[in-house]
């Protein structure tokens, strides 16, 4: 093929891809044009309110709850998922290519527009609440802003200012390819907790809602969308290029888990936690299948958690959830065990990675505290939902415990192995045979294998023991191109490896280690030979990001808390009073028979149901 051939490709393959950054982007104005032309304009004469008055009556109509709710709903789930591709498919291309050649790239611009996006979904809250003069929230200027919208709106600014953060820690320490940067944390901390706002919207509009069939497989979608969010700390594992402890997959598995399918359990009653798992499923199937399938990148492999739920259904019916801090420590027993060790059989079987005996004293140990913290925290955002509370003094000491948990496998040590690395060609691969010095330095490790990336995807092999510290790799692995090829040893605290095959990086110096028949080398620290992009900085860059981290986390929390307490509070005052829809047809029609017939949701009691009156 001609170079103007290649380039005619190249372009027709970049403008595919910008293709799924507008996709959802035209869905939205689509289906907000059709509620525009199908609602009901009621008594506004004002273009602008009667507008709204439209939209927000279709979408009563449509599902039984208000229209300002559905309205920051719905938009939230589209912002949600375009950050949600972005971020899989970002990650994927880092892991698949390595660096990105410009900034503004579809997968870089799906974050942007779908964290910026979260603003506006609350904006649209805010506007559709104060049209219908919604009795939720506080009033600000004339405005209603429910509590939700705001930490909505909090957690979309908070994203947003991890880019400059972001490009000022690049500027000082270089490019890393790691999810768990501050500045990453930010980003994925925003989207991730902005599924518990979207979450409150219908804890905050249930008191005024009666629910049609298609506002319940809304609110079952945002609970899928729930446990994507808490489950998207794991990207470096769904990847398989880990580079902190391996014990951190389990805590993140049972703690996804232990919150999610606790929360919405008790919210939907139940089936509420199967519900979750199968809605879960559907979108990470979804996103996994358009980064891997359509856009050609490495699968990102995900917990099933369907054991998880079943657990947690188990632990409701013979627990019950009258008591929900009784009924949070069974379920959080139950998913560190049989749904972890679920998980654990699935990834083994699925040749994603193996959790070797040497982790399981310390999974042990750990997963049921993070697990029973999760499902406690997971029990008290659930009594926006439900009459039933869990104190404030058991919640945060879950808080804390769980914290102590995150930061128990944080260190990153070496310890004193060399090995000699031989290789056995097969065609322009390589089998790679390891010997190590001691012998039995890889004998109680917690994962020992090769993996090579960046090379226009992920291959990785296990070390098969074939002598006394000797392994050999299970398949051939690359040694050409620009393949990074290394062997990690992951044991207890330290996180190590060492190379196999690195091309030259002439843009920041890095020189290249050729493919040897036998090289004599120790092991180092992971992140040097994954980040060999990093460099030595100032120290107040570091200050910056990790107090950015730090405050931006602690005023998320602190809105999520004063929302679940605040939409408490209204609920009890109002509960003597009549409950009204807004000023739409449908709101004027069912504001009596909402005031005869009190509507709630099924997770105040142990029924059958998903829904109940």
């Amino acid at each position: 093929m001609t170079t103007s051939g290649v380039l005619a490709v190249s372009a027709n393959i970049v403008a595919d891809q910008w293709l799924y950054v507008v996709f959802l982007l035209v869905v939205y104005a689509v289906v907000s044009l059709v509620l525009l032309v199908v609602g009901d304009p009621g008594e506004e004469t004002n273009k602008f309110r009667m507008a709204v008055h439209r939209v927000s009556s279709a979408l009563e109509t449509g599902t039984g709850y208000p229209g300002w709710a559905m309205a920051g709903v719905l938009s939230g789930l589209v912002m949600l998922g375009m950050a949600a591709l972005g971020l899989y498919w970002d990650v994927a291309w880092h892991i698949d290519l390595g660096r990105d050649v410009q900034l503004f790239t579809p997968s870089h611009t799906m974050i942007v527009i779908g964290l910026g996006g979260l603003t506006f979904a609350a904006a649209v809250t805010v506007v559709f609440a104060t049209v219908a003069r919604a009795d939720v929230g506080f009033r600000l200027s004339g405005l209603h802003v429910p509590w939700s919208a705001l930490s909505l709106a909090s957690l979309g600014l908070g994203g947003l200012v991890a880019f400059p953060i972001d490009a000022l820690w690049h500027e000082f320490y270089g490019i890393d390819v790691t999810l768990w940067s501050p500045s990453h944390l930010m980003l994925v901390g925003g989207g991730s907790l902005a599924t518990i706002s979207v979450w409150l919207m219908f804890a905050e509009a249930r008191h005024q809602a009666q629910p049609k069939w298609l506002g319940k497989l809304i609110q079952i979608t945002v609970a899928g969308a729930l446990l994507v969010g808490m489950s998207a700390f794991q990207g470096e594992f769904d990847f398989g290029v880990p580079q902190f402890q391996l014990l951190y997959w389990p805590l993140l598995v049972v703690l996804a888990a232990g919150f999610a399918l606790v929360t919405t359990r008790l919210a939907l009653g139940g089936g509420g936690a199967l519900a979750t798992v199968a809605m879960f499923l559907f979108l990470r199937t979804i996103f996994s299948l358009v980064v891997s399938g359509a856009l050609n990148h490495t699968f990102p492999r995900f917990p099933l958690y369907i054991v998880a739920a079943l657990a947690v259904e188990a632990s409701a019916a013979v627990l019950g959830t009258r008591r929900p801090l009784r009924f949070a420590v069974g379920a959080g027993l139950a998913v560190s065990t049989l749904g972890l060790a679920a998980e654990v059989l699935f990834a083994d079987a699925s040749g994603w990675f193996s959790t070797t005996s040497a982790l399981l004293p310390k999974i042990a140990l750990l997963a049921p505290v993070a697990a029973v913290a999760a499902a406690v925290l997971g029990a008290g955002l659930a009594r926006s939902f439900t009459d039933k509370k869990v104190s404030r003094g058991a919640m945060a000491g879950a808080g804390v415990a769980l914290l102590a948990t995150l930061v128990y496998p944080q260190p990153r040590n070496v310890g004193p192995v060399d090995a000699v690395i031989r290789l056995q060609p097969v065609g322009d691969r390589a089998l790679v045979e390891v010997a190590l010095t001691p012998p039995d330095a890889a004998e109680r490790a917690a994962g020992f294998a090769v993996v090579a990336w960046q090379g226009g995807g992920r291959v990785s092999a296990e070390l098969n023991k074939v002598g006394e510290g000797r392994y050999v790799s299970s398949k051939p692995l690359p040694i050409t191109g620009s393949w990074k090829t290394m062997v990690g040893l992951f044991r207890g605290d330290q996180v190590m490896a060492a190379p196999v095959y690195l091309p030259a990086d002439p843009a920041f110096g890095a020189p290249a280690i050729p493919a040897l028949a036998e090289r004599q080398t120790s092991f180092v620290r992971n992140t040097k030979l994954f980040l060999r992009e990093t460099k030595p900085g100032p120290a107040w860059p570091a200050i910056v990001g990790y107090s950015g981290l730090s405050g931006v986390t602690a005023v998320w929390i602190g809105l999520f808390v004063l929302a679940v307490v605040r939409m408490e509070k209204q609920r009890e005052s109002a509960s003597d009073a009549p409950p009204t829809l807004g000023a739409s047809p449908i709101g004027r029609a069912s504001a009596a028979a909402a005031g005869r017939q009190s509507w709630r949701l099924a997770g105040a009691g142990d029924g059958p149901e998903i829904y109940s009156r």
